[in-house]
């Protein structure tokens, strides 16, 4: 089944690879295609920071096309950074100025090291700008993305 349709069953590639990966001693992992290229992780997409520009795989290299993606892109754009969306070689994560998870769960989560080789996520400005305005988004403080609230009674 393609990882763009989110469904129960797509989950159990991305759960046995975390299980590997905990064992061996990581917090999460990046999972590949069938060409080698860096997909996203088994809950949440994955984009890297390079040269000033926000780097992430396109939704037609099996990724899960997900609203918190969509988010991240567009509140990107309007803090004026450039986002390619384009198929990410696992060599580019070692020279990455930054790499960050986004997803509902992860919400925005920084990766402080690519096969025990240290990243500096947490010293760039592009993933701070991006952190905080996401959680405004989140709690409703920032206009202009209105049509991803759904207010319901209970």
């Amino acid at each position: 089944m393609p990882p763009r349709v989110k469904c129960v069953a797509n989950y159990q590639n991305g759960r046995l690879a975390l299980l590997q990966a905990k064992e061996d001693g990581y917090d999460n992992v990046l999972l590949v295609d069938n060409r080698g290229k860096v997909c996203e992780a088994p809950t949440a997409t994955f984009f890297l920071i390079r040269d000033s520009k926000l780097i992430t795989p396109p939704v037609t290299d099996s990724i899960l096309e997900s609203i918190t993606r969509d988010i991240v892109i567009r509140l990107a754009h309007r803090l004026g950074y450039n986002v390619i969306e384009r198929s990410v070689d696992r060599t580019e994560l070692y020279l990455a100025q930054g790499l960050f998870f986004a997803g509902t769960g992860a919400e925005i989560l920084p990766v402080g090291s690519i096969d025990r080789f240290s990243v500096n996520t947490l010293s760039s400005e592009i993933y701070h700008d991006i952190h905080r305005g996401y959680f405004s988004i989140a709690h409703a403080d920032y206009s202009g993305f209105e049509n991803f609230y759904h207010l319901t009674s209970l």
